[in-house]
């Protein structure tokens, strides 16, 4: 733990932000990275604030974010989300 939040998001989350502000303190202007990392702070205290309550909601919200991008063809064809712990394959016969 760091700051009350978990190690992993608190690292995917720190890192994403500070990739963001780098670019687009080159691409567009410094003001543009302070805003977002104003936005960093925030996020970062309500990461704490889930934590607080239960130190596993915090993945399972990722997981949820993974599987809900990653399962769109069920989503598009049936209107819901399946998930399955196997991938089937064709057998050698």
């Amino acid at each position: 733990m760091f700051l009350g939040v978990p190690m992993v998001p608190f690292l995917v989350i720190s890192a994403t932000f500070l990739l963001a502000a780098v670019w687009l303190m080159y691409l567009i202007s410094p003001i543009v990275s302070v805003l977002i990392l104003l936005v960093y702070v925030p996020l970062v205290l309500a990461m704490r604030q889930i934590t607080k309550k239960d130190d596993q909601r915090l993945g399972q919200m990722f997981l949820r974010a993974r599987m809900r991008l990653r399962h769109q063809s069920g989503r598009k064809l049936w209107c819901a989300i399946s998930y399955s712990p196997l991938t089937y394959m064709k057998r050698k016969l």
